[in-house]
């Protein structure tokens, strides 16, 4: 698994926690899907958590300085540069258990 990936499995991990959980969204197995389902799943709990505070996606991309092309992409896609992610993460109230992704002793990948 690259690092990418393992970043976007966290990331996950952690919205699951906050129990936001789908029908047809199958979570447990993300060790074993491709990192393309792994981002549009993402996506989608964004999109979730989005939704819970701001009416539109307009409203949203406004709110965290994003054009709103770019974030209905993000929605739709999963696309967007680490910047935009960031600024995503920041609007939903998520940037904190993001920055625990790098300080768990679990999460440490050793090369070999």
């Amino acid at each position: 698994m690259n690092y990418l990936s393992i970043l976007w499995y966290n990331i996950v991990n952690i919205l699951m926690k906050r129990n936001y959980m789908e029908d047809g969204f199958d979570l447990d197995a993300f060790e074993f899907k491709t990192s393309k389902e792994i981002i549009k799943s993402l996506s989608f709990r964004v999109a979730l958590l989005r939704k819970k505070r701001f009416k539109s996606q307009k409203i949203f991309a406004e709110h965290i300085g994003m054009s709103f092309g770019s974030y209905s992409r993000f929605e739709k896609t999963g696309e967007v540069s680490l910047r935009g992610f960031i600024s995503i993460i920041k609007g939903i109230g998520c940037i904190d258990e993001l920055n625990t992704l790098f300080l768990e002793e679990e999460n440490i990948i050793e090369w070999r």
